[in-house]
């Protein structure tokens, strides 16, 4: 009887072992991520406003934080041609950074070597596969309050990537320095 429960604890204790995952949980990678987006934001002196400016003029420092989390600041907010829902063709370019993990800089928008970006508005998924992993609800966010040739810079939470790509299933969140919509004619 003592070997058998001898032999049931030694299982049980290997099993536990064997289900200790290095993965991180979902909120890890929550907490993760708001220390990382609070740790840009006092870096880069961000001031987060509670509402968009009456008069849509942002300062080079402010954002507004969207109802989905996503941090917005317009730039310029192009020609006053607005994104027509689910029918609207955009080709985006951007500059972008990681906050967490591989840190390194994307670059669409000044490398001429680099396809754009293509979705569909509010479709939000790549009509390529050339930067794929950034389009989502996050890098249209930006569509509602802007028009065609448009500047906008984004903080986008991992959870408003579109799902199974890296960004979404690594919890990381990305900076977009500059993101320029322009409409497919």
């Amino acid at each position: 009887m003592k070997k058998g429960f001898n032999f049931l604890l030694i299982v049980c204790a290997a099993l536990v072992a064997i289900s200790c995952s290095k993965t991180k949980t979902y909120t890890d990678m929550l907490k993760a991520e708001k220390k990382a987006i609070n740790r840009l934001i006092d870096e880069e002196g961000i001031e987060v406003l509670d509402d968009y400016p009456e008069d849509g003029v942002f300062k080079p420092n402010q954002f507004v934080k969207l109802d989905n989390d996503v941090y917005l600041n317009v730039i310029d907010s192009g020609n006053g041609q607005r994104a027509v829902l689910g029918q609207t063709q955009v080709l985006c370019r951007f500059i972008a950074k990681p906050l967490l993990g591989d840190t390194s800089s994307f670059n669409t928008l000044s490398e001429s070597n680099t396809f754009p970006v293509e979705f569909t508005y509010g479709i939000n998924q790549p009509k390529t596969s050339y930067y794929a992993d950034f389009v989502g609800e996050g890098l249209a966010s930006g569509l509602a309050y802007v028009g065609d040739s448009s500047y906008v810079k984004l903080i986008v939470p991992f959870k408003r990537f579109t799902q199974q790509t890296y960004f979404n299933t690594n919890g990381i969140p990305v900076y977009f320095k500059k993101v320029r919509y322009i409409f497919e004619k």
